[in-house]
């Protein structure tokens, strides 16, 4: 999050308004919005992407459970391996049904030990 806010930074401060010159960082970047969302003008306490919001939470992971299966799951992991692997997204490991690979896991042991002489 810090190369995101540090990027955001940077990017603000070169947004220079026409009429008198001011950065967008200088403008509201470096204080963020005020509490009060229909007040464009009260400026906040923190910095732009310095703390999380509560109120932006969106429960994803409990959606995502709506739509997939463990089956669905391990489809998008092998298919799409390449891309949740590349450096350049970062994205994170996050296992909808950690339970079901553990059982994989345990099912693919006990298939080797079974096979073994």
């Amino acid at each position: 999050m810090e190369d995101l806010s540090e990027d955001a930074e940077h990017f603000l401060k070169e947004i220079k308004s026409i009429k008198d010159g001011v950065s967008a960082w200088d403008r509201i970047g470096s204080t963020g919005w005020g509490d009060n969302e229909r007040d464009c003008g009260a400026l906040g306490t923190s910095a732009f992407l310095a703390k999380k919001d509560s109120r932006h939470k969106t429960n994803a992971r409990d959606h995502m459970l709506s739509y997939y299966t463990p089956e669905l799951e391990r489809f998008v992991e092998q298919h799409y391996a390449d891309d949740y692997n590349n450096p350049y997204y970062q994205f994170s490991d996050m296992k909808l049904f950690p339970e079901e690979e553990e059982k994989s896991a345990s099912r693919a042991q006990e298939l080797l030990k079974s096979n073994l002489p």
